[in-house]
């Protein structure tokens, strides 16, 4: 098949994706389009989606690919927004949507993509140079990211670990939390459930730990900013529990629920703000802070001013 692009018209807004292309590209069935999908070959305003069940909006472009499509973007010269570097250290900034790591449904050059890219033009008078990944965080989340340049350094590893990392995100959740801080432990377990979700909450004994602290930082009419610190870092983990306290990440096609404010935002609005760690070598300190980017910044001014953020 050729590549082909829709437009998605007001009568067919909160369409399901797999059912709005079986009805344009009929006779083509539905478990044909399921495989597109799940091959990865899916794409809504140029952003790669393997989510059936994905809502569609009014104006979005809705594009698969052909069969043996290559990313040409995966070979282009990729901007990193590096926050400090040393001999041993790289922490950088990710992008929504950036995946940490290469795969079959990824899109966009990975991050580990960019960080080679970054130090071999950097550095070219090396041969070769090494990376380690050091931790992740979700593709549709944004923030802090360490990476090592030297196998010494993987001794961090062990802080994230000891749990000693101190690791704080910003988020914006649908409702007005009341409390003005609390703890959130649960035991989650992976599994295969339906719509995309990887990770549910499971009795005590039958999953792993997740302790994660919140702050309310200001509320709105209909949402709520929230510094959230996590001690421990499983799948999903500030995803799945604010969203079982009803509280789910503004944007979170898989965990949040389906209202009329979450659908207008373009991601999860979740952004890793702050890390603090000893350096694994020098034994120093080391604190770096992203603050929210343009785009969150853009959403909270709206939500100050009582109005629904537009992302389009």
């Amino acid at each position: 098949m050729e590549k082909q692009f829709f437009k998605v018209t007001g009568k067919e807004d909160g369409k399901r994706v797999d059912l709005y292309l079986t009805k344009v590209m009929a006779p083509i069935s539905r478990k044909k389009i399921k495989g597109l999908i799940d091959q990865g070959r899916l794409l809504i305003n140029n952003r790669k989606v393997v989510i059936a069940s994905w809502a569609l909006e009014q104006g979005d472009r809705v594009e698969l690919l052909a069969e043996g499509a290559e990313d040409l973007s995966q070979n282009q010269p990729q901007f990193l927004k590096v926050i400090y570097e040393d001999a041993d250290l790289l922490v950088v900034e990710k992008d929504a949507g950036v995946p940490c790591e290469k795969s079959p449904v990824a899109w966009r050059p990975s991050m580990v993509a960019m960080v080679n890219q970054y130090l071999k033009r950097t550095h070219p008078h090396l041969v070769a140079h090494y990376v380690g990944l050091v931790h992740r965080l979700d593709a549709d989340t944004s923030g802090l990211l360490i990476y090592t340049k030297t196998k010494q350094a993987n001794k961090i590893t062990e802080q994230f670990k000891e749990q000693t990392v101190v690791r704080d995100y910003l988020a914006l959740v649908e409702g007005r939390v009341e409390a003005e801080r609390g703890v959130l432990q649960d035991y989650l377990a992976q599994a295969e459930l339906p719509g995309g979700k990887k990770v549910k909450l499971v009795e005590k004994g039958k999953g792993k730990k997740a302790i994660t602290r919140f702050k309310v930082l200001e509320r709105y009419s209909r949402a709520t900013l929230l510094e959230v610190s996590i001690k421990t870092g499983r799948t999903h983990q500030i995803r799945v529990q604010l969203a079982a306290m009803r509280h789910p990440i503004l944007g979170d096609r898989l965990y949040g629920n389906d209202s009329e404010l979450s659908k207008n935002f373009k991601r999860q609005a979740l952004h890793a703000t702050r890390l603090a760690f000893r350096h694994p070598v020098s034994h120093q300190k080391v604190e770096v802070v992203s603050p929210l980017p343009r785009d969150l910044r853009r959403w909270v001014e709206r939500l100050r001013e009582g109005k629904v953020p537009r992302t389009r």
